[in-house]
């Protein structure tokens, strides 16, 4: 509704139950409804306003009537210019769904749309439970009302892609330090887990980029999902868009991790680097030979943290290594010849 009325950066308020209103509240500041609008829209499923446009979320004709799967009856406010129109859509003793308005009061109230949907009381904190895992993934969160305000800890983006369609994070929010998990696919402001299995993509590099520190952003209509929108639908053109994009993912993260190196003065900082970015804890840690290839510095490919002075290596004539230490019981510091430096 926002991007229609052209607000799209202005977030819509959520309101949540609690014991002085035990009512779930949802209100965006876009382009009212008018009584034939309500009718049409709420009266038939699968009838959306946003059926020829990928630009909005919607489209599929059920999110509107979504309280339904919660409950028997919610309220709908309609604000337009200084009236508020309610209404009431509610279930028939014969199961069917009906809308009925119930009046017109003058109001203050911006124009836009409000929903008000009775909630348990049992049932409050697993409202807000629910809002907080499913918010974490929109662009512009929405305003909280009738509970403190969401507290989200967002994990440190690394690297971005050349076009904002991918981001690589740091992942330590997740409770796991390092690559695991599945990467997110974010379209319409919900993030899909992406099943590597579902993908039916064999690349072995590819399926290790694809892990929780990976965020993948789709545009409106580059994914298929289900009716629910709670999942992807891996038809042939999801799976196509998405294993594209981890190999787009795959260059260009290499290549900007490669740029990285660019600002080491000697090979010693260029060795040091290499340690700190592809540390076991690191998400990187699992794709050190996929990125390793493209990393050069002053012409001369990195591929380990070492410096070696084995009998076999480049450096065994240019240095000596000693490594001084104490004994087990203490006492004096002694040098011991040594082969390598990490």
């Amino acid at each position: 509704a926002h991007t229609a009325a052209g607000c799209p950066e202005r977030p819509i308020e959520v309101a949540f139950p609690n014991r002085m209103s035990p009512t779930f509240k949802v209100r965006d500041f876009g382009d009212a409804l008018s009584d034939e609008e309500i009718q049409d829209v709420y009266a038939f499923y699968g009838e959306s306003t946003k059926r020829n446009t990928n630009d909005q979320i919607g489209m599929l004709g059920i999110g509107s009537k979504s309280a339904f799967a919660y409950g028997d009856n919610f309220v709908i406010h309609s604000y337009i210019d200084g009236k508020k129109h309610i209404y009431n859509a509610f279930i028939d003793p014969s199961q069917v769904g009906q809308i009925t308005k119930l009046g017109v009061e003058e109001t203050e109230e911006e124009n836009g749309v409000e929903i008000v949907v009775p909630v348990k009381g049992d049932d409050h904190d697993e409202f807000r439970e629910k809002a907080e895992t499913l918010f974490k993934w929109y662009k512009v969160r929405p305003t909280i009302k009738g509970a403190k305000e969401f507290s989200y800890t967002d994990n440190d983006v690394l690297f971005n892609g050349d076009d904002g369609d991918w981001e690589w994070t740091d992942g330590k929010t997740d409770g796991y330090y390092g690559s695991g998990g599945e990467c997110i696919a974010v379209m319409g402001n919900i993030g899909y887990p992406v099943s590597w299995y579902s993908l039916n993509n064999s690349d072995r590099g590819l399926q290790k980029l694809a892990n929780r520190n990976l965020i993948l952003r789709f545009d409106i209509g580059d994914l298929e999902i289900s009716a629910s929108r709670e999942k992807l639908q891996y038809t042939d053109y999801t799976r196509k868009a998405i294993n594209d994009r981890l190999t787009k993912v795959e260059s260009e993260l290499a290549d900007k991790v490669s740029e990285t190196f660019n600002d080491c003065e000697t090979l010693f900082d260029a060795k040091c680097l290499y340690g700190s970015v592809f540390d076991y804890g690191n998400g990187l840690y699992q794709l050190r030979d996929i990125i390793s290839k493209k990393l050069v510095w002053n012409g001369k490919q990195i591929t380990d943290a070492n410096f070696d002075v084995w009998p076999t290596s480049e450096y065994r004539d240019a240095m000596k290594i000693h490594h001084y230490k104490k004994g087990a019981r203490g006492g004096r510091y002694r040098g011991e010849e040594a082969h390598y430096i990490n």
